[in-house]
């Protein structure tokens, strides 16, 4: 991100100036800082070079790291300024107790926080280089190397001085709009046409939305490789247990076998002698059976053991179908899972919470605390979206009965339930609501979702299946647009 680029996002992101931080978020090295009175929410990202309003909510990490937490401690207090250094690539946001500095020059990339009493730290333990804050707005020096290739290719030929503050002047002077180019080093954003890019990917109303869809982009990419090691390892036990378990059945076939030999043992055991290994005794049909036997228990202790064997094997084989059709579900849903990791890797941070539940737990490890739903207000009325197949089962558990749930119809997605408190729930309210669920869902960006929906009374968890899923005993279809996010 350059000067001028980033004196648009700051005109995006001067909305939120009087607002207080309400919470700081953590995603790899990306800060997202939620306000309210007005709601909103910014990005710092010194990984990424950029900073800009945002609507993304990914999922914040259970933990936060120590420069995460020292940010909260900042949590209620009013935003008094966003400012620029003259047009150079650093923020100060300003807080009644501290500045807050990202630094997106060259070869710098961090946070400070500055506080009011003298203390100074900062995200990667750099140094804050000085910065003129009083510094005249000088248009040129606004213009990194890419905006300057911009330059010469509008005009035609290497810009003299003069060219290049005009063509600056005119970048200062357009509304803020989002363009998204594929170059050779990646993709690039821009808030205004770049004919030297050729034609734009997409566009957008705003230059903020535009970076934000690189943003998740980016947060993906990487926690989805991650993720799709261990949906793989996941998938991979499921499969050797449903092995394992069609073997067990198979031994389980026999236990017939087992209880017609406790009860030939027990019926003659007379004349089975004592101690012996072997022992042949008339069967009932006639004929002769041989029994091998353990010459250190007694007949009937064995016969007991021969009981109790068949007893286990058949309650083995009574559960099997069941265990298999879990067992099935799982994989099912595992698979949807790779397949949506492999296809759409920017939506690996919605599904953190589900691939995190997957990893075998250690038995000395405390169970992490369960997140809480993502909630929004519409028209007074609560509405909470799961994150994952744990939080899904929560939500439907913890509604009631005349509380609405909605989900996409036929794909994976968030349960969505309106927190009705016996209210008819108004038409806008619930098509927001089937918005919101076709947002969370693998059918996101379609151009018609179909959601189903119906009161919390009639949506069953049936014992045994996996998190997430639910039956529904009546259920009515809305479709809405699957591309209006929060």
């Amino acid at each position: 991100m350059e000067g001028i680029e980033l004196r648009k996002a700051l005109e995006e992101a001067r909305a939120l100036e009087g607002a207080r931080l309400a919470k700081v978020h953590q995603v790899g090295d990306v800060f997202f800082l939620r306000t309210y009175r007005p709601r909103g929410a910014l990005v710092l990202d010194p990984g990424g070079k950029a900073f800009h309003r945002t609507s993304l909510r990914p999922p914040a990490p259970p933990s936060p790291p120590p420069f995460c937490m020292l940010l909260r401690s900042l949590a209620g207090q009013p935003l008094l300024a966003l400012d620029q250094a003259g047009l150079d690539r650093v923020v100060r946001l300003r807080f009644p107790e501290a500045d807050l500095v990202l630094d997106l020059r060259p070869r710098q990339g961090d946070v400070f926080f500055l506080a009011r009493d003298g203390r100074m730290a900062s995200f990667r333990g750099g140094e804050l280089r000085p910065v003129d804050f009083a510094a005249a707005d000088d248009p040129v020096t606004g213009l990194g190397p890419l905006l300057r290739r911009a330059a010469a290719a509008h005009v035609g030929h290497p810009p003299a001085p003069e060219e290049l503050a005009a063509f600056a002047a005119d970048l200062l002077a357009q509304a803020p709009a989002g363009y998204l180019y594929r170059t050779a080093s990646g993709r690039v954003a821009s808030f205004f046409p770049r004919p030297d890019l050729g034609e734009p990917d997409a566009t957008f109303p705003s230059f903020s939305e535009a970076l934000d869809h690189l943003l998740e982009q980016r947060l993906g990419v990487g926690l989805a490789r991650d993720q799709l090691d261990q949906v793989e390892r996941a998938l991979r036990r499921r499969e050797r247990a449903l092995a394992a378990l069609a073997a067990a059945e198979a031994e389980a076939q026999n236990w017939q076998q087992f209880q017609a030999q406790a009860d030939l043992i027990l019926t003659r055991i007379a004349d089975i002698p004592r101690g012996a290994a072997v022992a042949v005794v008339e069967g009932f049909d006639g004929r002769p059976v041989e029994l091998e036997l353990n010459p250190a228990l007694p007949p009937a202790a064995q016969a007991h053991a021969l009981y109790a064997k068949a007893k286990k094997l058949r309650r083995r084989l009574a559960r099997t179908p069941a265990r298999r059709e879990e067992l099935a579900a799982e994989i099912r849903r595992l698979r949807d899972l790779r397949d949506l990791l492999t296809q759409e890797p920017h939506l690996a941070p919605y599904v953190a919470g589900e691939t995190a539940a997957l990893a075998p737990a250690s038995p000395r490890e405390k169970p992490a605390p369960a997140a809480r739903p993502r909630e929004l207000v519409v028209e007074g009325f609560p509405i909470q979206i799961g994150r994952s197949g744990e939080e899904n089962d929560r939500l439907v558990q913890g509604a009631r009965p005349h509380d609405l749930w909605l989900h996409a119809r036929g794909v994976p997605g968030a349960h969505v339930i309106i927190r009705t408190e016996g209210r008819p729930v108004p038409r806008e309210v619930l098509e927001r609501a089937a918005e919101l669920a076709a947002w969370h869902s693998r059918a996101r960006g379609e151009r018609k979702v179909p959601i189903s929906y119906t009161e919390a009374r009639y949506v069953r968890k049936r014992k045994g299946a996996p998190p997430g899923m639910v039956t529904l005993q009546r259920e009515e279809v809305l479709v809405v647009p699957g591309d209006r996010g929060p």
